[in-house]
């Protein structure tokens, strides 16, 4: 199994750990490991697009920022292309429903996943947690339906250079 993929069984492991009473710190980490599910899943897509020799995968994972990918991620649910990728893919390229999806639910759970680590105020019932493992699980479904897509190659090329698009 993918690193991705173990920690979407992960998530729904913490998830349902404790059967009665589940623990704050199962369902905070559950919410983590949600959000790495997905956050590993497109760095795993990105650099085997981007980078060819298997080798240099693992170093070219650490160029990765999450505050740029959450940056990324919120130009793309919106449905709609940044200038310079509509002129370099053509004035019809659309971003298809299920990569806004995708977007979407990464933004989502980066949030949930910094107040889970670092918001002890906050509690976790099981109910919002299960909602959000469902999500990430849902994100697995929605990229494979669209990674081929070429909206979706360029959704991962953004992901790491998003910054320079704005010069």
């Amino acid at each position: 199994m993918s690193h991705h993929g173990e920690l979407l069984a992960q998530a729904w492991h913490l998830l349902n750990r404790e059967p009665k009473h589940p623990k704050q710190a199962s369902l905070r980490r559950a919410i983590s490991s949600a959000y790495y599910a997905v956050f590993h899943l497109l760095l795993d897509e990105a650099t085997r697009l981007m980078i060819p020799n298997n080798q240099l995968r693992p170093l070219a994972r650490r160029a990765f920022d999450h505050g740029e990918m959450r940056r990324a991620a919120d130009l793309f649910k919106q449905g709609t292309l940044p200038a310079n990728l509509k002129n370099a893919l053509g004035s019809t390229a659309i971003v298809p429903a299920d990569l806004q999806t995708v977007a979407r639910s990464f933004s989502r759970l980066q949030a949930e996943r910094q107040t889970a680590d670092y918001d002890l105020s906050v509690s976790f019932t099981r109910l919002a947690t299960h909602g959000l493992v469902q999500e990430a699980d849902n994100t697995f479904v929605a990229w494979n339906r669209v990674r081929k897509d070429p909206v979706a190659e360029s959704f991962l090329i953004a992901l790491l250079l998003v910054r320079r698009w704005d010069r």
